[in-house]
């Protein structure tokens, strides 16, 4: 409906300024192929008519706009504009693109101000059309224009080719004896060769049998063909929805003599057709989603309590259990220190564990405490340099890296729009992990590096450590997730989960890579809009 309106108006303006009905038709149907292209590969096209020019020399305008480049997916439209307009401009801009298409002007009046608001008023008020009026009123040009052609072969095709449709003539055997350049440039068939049997591969299959029978049908009735079909670009290999009219046509004598007829785009007549149905189908959804918006936001309220008691709960649950554990620990090390002599080898143990036991507990009430304030915390984003922060994140692992003797190869790091504490954590528990999970008699090597994109930066965490099977490289991020005992490593199976929850808070994504006995590599993506430069 866009795209016909759009050409409507063009024609509109065009008549108002005093071009001929053939230039305006050409003007029209170049910025309609401009338009059809935005409509269909751009996001939020506008098109915006207007006069500009000098107080000699005046130029009707046309700018098409978008955020995005749809230039490159419509070259062939652009080729064909150009041929019909000249004048046409792609101009990229920091906002995204314009296609300026200008016309010079014969008219030899003033353009005053309110002569351009009148035209404006004029459209402002001009009754609503149907796609189907259009092509009615495209019909009634031709027809006046097949009229006014008859006497002059040149005048006919010179006319027939400056217009935007595929134009033809048969005999009564059903063979091409005209054709203006749009049918081969379309079909990519010579005219001669355009015989009944070339229509099979011309025609959609289809659309065929119901087209070979009207044609049969018009040919042997001597009556109008009229019908929709679907024909095959030669550049594109796309099938093309056309409206096909074909006008028995009679000498003086009242003779059938021969055929003429034309065929009209209609594709965004059809995809009209098509959005109008699809935005029926959308009411009756809309209908009956608000048949239960109530009851939806029932749950929301009640679904937003729960929430907020889970909240208040966690957070009562994770400070209160820290108390009675700080004195199971103090008792116990207070045990084990005044009265370590009055136990044997087996109390003390007991004391170890228990003493453990505390210790895993604790660590395992402050990652879920962390977890949980990810959950409902919203981060304020500032700049952080990563430089700086995986090298304070070093000093705090210093005693660990020289008993490891772990070495580390960090590249440059880039300025990053984030979170500085939980980008800290991000990258602690990495590098924890690739300490902790480090092979035996083998010197730990840790590589940070960083590679960008067009649109994101990406991290790499490398280790030369155990690694671990490829089939959990996405289970590794759930919760309490663990591929190994406590008695072999220490932990309590949050520390990916957070890593996971912090990337995604900066709206970027983590994965895993690994090869047992060899290394594991943690890759994390952030977007462009995340990083400043």
């Amino acid at each position: 409906m866009d795209l016909i309106l759009a050409h409507k108006r063009v024609m509109k303006v065009c008549e108002l300024t005093g071009f001929s009905l053939i230039i305006q038709t050409s003007i029209a149907t170049a910025i309609s192929e401009i338009a059809r292209c935005a409509i269909e590969h751009g996001e939020g096209a506008s098109l915006k008519l207007g006069i500009d020019g000098t107080a000699t020399r005046k130029y009707l305008v046309a700018r098409i706009e978008d955020s995005i480049d749809f230039s490159l997916k419509c070259q062939e439209a652009l080729n064909y504009a150009k041929r019909l307009v000249g004048n046409i401009e792609v101009i990229k801009t920091p906002k995204g693109i314009q296609i300026m298409m200008k016309h010079l002007l014969n008219f030899s009046g003033t353009f005053t101000p309110g002569k351009i608001d009148s035209y404006a008023d004029y459209f402002k008020n001009e009754p609503a059309i149907s796609p189907y009026d259009e092509l009615r009123r495209k019909n009634l040009l031709l027809q006046e224009f097949a009229d006014k052609i008859r006497d002059s072969e040149d005048d006919y095709r010179t006319l027939t080719d400056s217009l935007p449709l595929m134009m033809f003539t048969l005999n009564n055997r059903g063979q091409l004896t005209y054709s203006n350049k749009w049918i081969e440039q379309f079909l990519g068939i010579p005219p001669k060769e355009i015989t009944a049997a070339a229509w099979q591969n011309i025609v959609h299959p289809d659309d065929y049998a119901t087209f070979n029978r009207a044609v049969t049908a018009a040919l042997q009735k001597a009556t109008p063909l009229k019908g929709q079909y679907r024909l095959k670009e030669k550049g594109s290999g796309n099938f093309v929805w056309h409206m096909i009219t074909a006008l028995p046509l009679k000498n003086e004598k009242d003779a059938q003599v021969k055929w003429m007829g034309f065929m009209v785009d209609i594709d965004a007549h059809r995809l009209a057709e098509k959005t109008l149905k699809d935005n029926m189908d959308l009411k009756e959804v809309q209908e009956k989603l608000f048949e239960n918006q109530q009851e939806l936001q029932t749950k929301i309220v009640e679904l937003n309590r729960s929430n907020y008691e889970l909240e208040q709960f966690a957070h009562l649950a994770t400070h209160d259990l820290q108390e009675p554990l700080r004195k199971l620990f103090f008792y116990a090390d207070a045990l084990k220190t005044k009265y370590h002599d009055k136990f044997d080898a087996s109390g003390l143990n007991m004391l170890k564990n228990m003493t453990n036991a505390v210790s895993r507990m604790k660590e395992l009430i402050t990652d879920l405490l962390n977890y949980s304030q990810l959950h409902q915390q919203k981060l304020d984003f500032n700049p952080v340099d990563l430089n700086v922060t995986v090298q304070d994140i070093l000093k705090d692992f210093e005693i660990t890296i020289q008993e490891k003797r772990a070495l580390f190869d960090i590249g440059p790091l880039p300025l990053v729009n984030g979170h500085a504490l939980r980008l800290r954590q991000l990258f602690s528990n990495l590098i924890s992990n690739a300490l902790k999970y480090s092979k035996k008699e083998v010197v730990p090597h840790i590589q940070i590096s960083v590679s960008q994109t067009d649109e994101k930066f990406v991290f790499l965490v490398k280790d030369n450590g155990i690694g671990f099977e490829p089939q959990y490289k996405d289970r590794i991020f759930g919760l309490f997730e663990r591929l190994h005992t406590r008695d072999q490593f220490p932990g309590t199976g949050i520390g990916l989960s957070i890593c996971k929850r912090i990337v995604e808070l900066h709206h970027g994504h983590i994965s895993a890579t690994a090869v047992p006995g060899e290394y594991s590599a943690f890759e994390i993506e952030l977007p462009m809009a995340a990083v400043v430069n």
